[in-house]
């Protein structure tokens, strides 16, 4: 291991985790890089997860484990950045597991720098290796819609908070907003304006795990509705701060939008189907603003028949990053 020497904090929000926990907490007490805190937030388990927390808790004092009642995944994050000491911040799911030298192998490209966060590539499935050698590195700088296609790059988490490791000076001002869905894309437009490079790590570290309680998961219910705020949010702030990437982030936007109606062509509930209409219609409107897909939102019939054939299509990860990319 290289000569690093940064205390870094991991940020672990807790929910009624515990058939995942141990392993996920196991693979961050295993790191080959020792200078951690590790902050776990439990939002109000009801299992036996704090038990669990506790556990490490007393037999790491790297461990601080904070208990709290029930107040959303953001609310968790938000704490452990006001606890965080560390000079670079890293967020895990408390259902996912990394690599074994995840920690040390995001920060040798960014050590004792700021304005920088690097990010490595998941898996969905449990293949990850524990050593990696010779790991191809790219850093990209320059104009925000650089910075922003970069963090979309295929095979690798996008908007989501975990997956990447952050200089520390970031949220300083950036917290996560008070919504209950796609809180983590409602800051990362500020986040990437805020940094002057985007670093990408070719390897994959994380294991993503998809359980049928997480949030992407889920049936539809009033939490979903969160994506017009969320999207209100990048589309204010992109009229602000960078009116020129303000087409781009219209389509996505409808990317987003297209998602969500997605998942309500497989739930069909009453409230399912109020919430396709609406985003329906803003996909609408925005097509017209972006001469983008205007097609694809003139019949809602045609609309539901393409939509249901896409999401048999794109089951692959693969797939779906590729297409990401094109639709944007």
């Amino acid at each position: 291991m290289k000569n690093l020497t940064p205390l870094i904090s991991v940020i672990i929000p807790i929910y009624n985790a515990e058939l995942y926990l141990n392993e996920c907490l196991n693979s961050v007490f295993q790191q080959t890089y020792k200078n951690l805190e590790i902050i776990l937030i439990n939002d109000g388990s009801s299992d036996g997860s704090q038990a669990i927390a506790e556990r490490y808790g007393e037999k790491d004092k790297r461990f601080r484990i904070i208990n709290q009642e029930s107040k959303g995944v953001s609310a968790a994050r938000n704490r452990g950045l006001d606890l965080a000491r560390g000079k670079y911040i890293m967020f895990l799911d408390s259902d996912d597991k990394i690599a074994l030298d995840t920690v040390e192998e995001l920060l040798l490209p960014i050590n004792g720098k700021s304005r920088i966060f690097s990010m490595a590539k998941y898996s969905t499935r449990d293949v990850l290796k524990d050593d990696h050698e010779e790991i191809r590195v790219t850093s990209v700088k320059g104009k925000i819609i650089d910075r922003i296609k970069a963090v979309q790059t295929s095979e690798y988490p996008s908007f989501s908070p975990w997956g990447k490791l952050y200089s520390q000076d970031i949220f300083e001002t950036v917290r996560f907003p008070n919504l209950s869905i796609h809180e983590d894309t409602a800051i990362i437009l500020p986040l990437i304006d805020y940094v002057d490079e985007v670093v990408l790590i070719d390897q994959s570290l994380w294991y993503y795990r998809q359980v049928k309680s997480s949030i992407t998961n889920i049936k539809i219910s009033k939490k979903n509705f969160d994506i017009f705020k969320k999207n209100k949010m990048q589309i204010d702030f992109a009229k602000k701060e960078h009116p020129e990437i303000l087409d781009y982030v219209y389509r996505l936007c409808m990317n987003e939008n297209d998602f969500v109606m997605g998942k309500c062509l497989k739930d069909n509930s009453e409230l399912s189907q109020r919430l396709f209409q609406l985003c329906f219609e803003q996909n609408k409107e925005l097509a017209e603003k972006t001469n983008h897909r205007k097609f694809l939102y003139r019949y809602v019939f045609v609309y539901r028949s393409i939509m249901l054939l896409t999401n048999i299509i794109l089951k692959s990860d693969i797939i779906r990053g590729i297409a990401k990319k094109f639709l944007t």
